[in-house]
């Protein structure tokens, strides 16, 4: 019976042993591989039969019929995104998705899905995607960055903040953003008062110097005499719609009277009469119409990133094409002054 078994002290025993757990180890690693892309299909699966009733026969049956190449049905729902046409192109990526293409190809397409999903304002749907994204690839920054915009845009500060960190473990160097999403996360806050986000904005500016059209614009609506005694006059001409909309009863002379372009500003605006002419065309001109008793003319302000230089008639914190922060600057042109009449319908 001694002859059926191998002395352990042998050289050759220890070969055997080492292949075997060679073997044992391998297959323990392509069974776990295996159950994973099990999971990962399933998970797939799972997440686009939420949004079945979005597919279509026509475009996702062409798709499926592998009659044209990937790539060109990707380059197509491109094109159809680049013209606005999100629907089709969202059915495009659905019918793609679903063809099970490898792993990587699933979180480019899954990833296009998603920013489809935001550019066309289904914000819940694109949270969902790149959480699929995030669930089999959690080093995506992308993903991170849009889960962070939706949340903000859903006004969930604290979970964008949460998403912040760990964008900021893979990147670093975010400190603008998370200063941002503190900020807005302390004005949006429902029990705290005016004064004290007044006074956290105070700070805020003081220690960091950052989102100066954020913090004058909420302290001229809601405290003037604080933003007028932590005025930062570098701002006057990025500021100056908001200095515009700051009524005459809350303006202040000694700050007025030593700055040139408050001085035009005021002046331009009827309120004052401290110089008789400007350099900004603007300016002067409005000048000119109240010395010749003309008072329906006015200033009309439009809005430009300073970044991606995307034009807006709206003021902005955070710019909606390139989501850059605090990258606002404005244009001025006359316009006539509109005043609504008060009509009753009794």
């Amino acid at each position: 019976m001694n002859t059926f078994f191998i002395e352990f002290r042998d050289p050759l025993f220890g070969v055997i042993v080492f292949f075997l757990l060679l073997f044992i180890i391998s297959f323990i690693s392509y069974w776990l591989g295996r159950r994973k892309t099990i999971g990962d299909a399933n998970d797939l699966e799972s997440f686009l039969g939420k949004f079945d009733e979005t597919s279509t026969a026509s475009i996702g049956s062409q798709v499926r019929d592998d009659t044209i190449t990937n790539e060109t049905w990707l380059q197509l729902a491109i094109g159809y995104e680049h013209q606005g046409h999100f629907e089709k192109s969202i059915e495009i990526y659905l019918a793609l998705l679903a063809k099970k293409s490898d792993s990587l190809t699933q979180k480019e397409i899954l990833i296009k899905l998603g920013h489809n999903y935001f550019k066309a304002g289904f914000l819940e749907r694109s949270r969902q995607s790149f959480l699929q994204i995030l669930s089999n690839h959690p080093r995506t920054p992308v993903a991170l960055h849009h889960l962070i915009l939706i949340y903000e845009y859903l006004q969930q500060f604290d979970k964008a903040l949460v998403v912040m960190d760990s964008l900021e473990e893979l990147q670093g160097g975010q400190t603008t953003e998370k200063l941002y999403l503190q900020t807005r996360a302390m004005l949006c806050h429902p029990k705290a008062t005016i004064d004290e986000k007044a006074d956290y904005l105070i700070k805020l500016y003081a220690q960091h110097s950052q989102l100066g059209y954020l913090v004058f614009d909420y302290l001229f609506t809601h405290r003037p005499s604080l933003a007028w005694s932590h005025f930062d006059q570098s701002l006057c001409s990025r500021i100056a719609d908001i200095l515009w909309r700051v009524p005459v009863e809350h303006l202040n002379m000694e700050i007025i009277s030593s700055n040139a372009f408050l001085q035009e500003l005021f002046s331009a605006r009827g309120d004052l009469n401290l110089v008789r002419t400007s350099a900004t065309f603007e300016f002067d001109t409005l000048m000119a119409l109240r010395r010749a008793n003309y008072t329906k003319a006015t200033l009309q302000f439009e809005y430009v990133c300073t970044t991606c230089h995307t034009p807006s008639i709206f003021p902005f914190y955070r710019c909606s094409t390139c989501h850059a922060i605090d990258t606002i600057d404005n244009t001025m042109s006359l316009t006539k002054e509109r005043f609504e009449d008060g009509n009753t319908f009794l």
